[in-house]
């Protein structure tokens, strides 16, 4: 199994801390461990557009929070009648740390379940649930054609912009241009999208595909998975 694989579950006991985390150490400990197992996991530098996304929901967060949060003031009056307090201070730095947790997680987790490993490994760990009549293998056929063809559509979508661009022969000029050039991308896009799931149902059903049931475990995930356990029930259990 590779190092990918075996970090796995605690980048999942990561994610699970971070989305219930009620206390500033425990959010903290949840985006150290995260951003120490998705390096573990052989996963990249963030690009650009992704810190530009997590700060920006950090900031944005944190500035509600202090804003609409009613409590000690936090500065002297503000205008328009705002109101800065510190507690909502610090619940805006515990949804940004909770934000970036949870952002660090699946980014380590992309790395360590690449492509369809991710729905693989998933209906794995939610095999039980089809005793409860839950469609676990139906669920994991979904979400591998999702991540297969997630990226193509990405593509696809990218090319008709650009021959959108060419056919209008110049940029966009103000925001009502650029909504239309929006809306040219996107009917084409979802039109190419309905037809190739068309296609795709089609070639599924001419080779009667079924969904497989989910792959045993590996050697040395149990203690790995007790890991991720334990970073959750930590999370859980250090609310008061």
């Amino acid at each position: 199994m590779s190092r990918g694989a075996r970090v796995a579950p605690l980048l999942l006991g990561a994610l699970v801390g971070s989305l219930c985390a009620a206390r500033l150490e425990t959010g903290v400990a949840c985006v150290i461990l995260g951003a120490l197992a998705a390096a573990a996991a052989g996963a990249p530098w963030p690009r650009g557009a992704w810190l530009r996304l997590v700060g920006g929901g950090a900031l944005l967060a944190i500035a509600l929070n202090v804003l609409l949060t009613r409590g000690t003031p936090l500065a002297g009056p503000l205008p328009f009648g705002l109101h800065a307090s510190v507690e909502g201070l610090r619940l805006g730095l515990l949804l940004a740390l909770r934000l970036a947790g949870a952002a660090v997680a699946l980014h380590g987790l992309r790395s360590a379940w690449p492509g369809e490993r991710a729905a693989d490994e998933l209906a794995r760990l939610l095999a039980p649930l089809e005793r409860l009549r839950v469609p676990v293998r139906e669920a994991r056929m979904v979400l591998g054609l999702a991540l297969r063809f997630a990226p193509l559509l990405a593509r696809e979508a990218g090319r008709i912009a650009r021959l959108q661009e060419l056919r209008a022969g110049r940029p966009a000029r103000g925001w009502r241009e650029q909504l239309a050039r929006r809306r040219a991308v996107v009917v084409p896009a979802l039109v190419n999208a309905l037809e190739r799931a068309e296609r795709v149902a089609l070639a599924l059903e001419a080779r009667h595909y079924r969904g497989r049931p989910p792959a045993p475990p590996g050697r040395g995930r149990p203690t790995w998975a007790a890991a991720g356990l334990a970073v959750a029930a930590v999370a859980l259990l250090w609310r008061g």
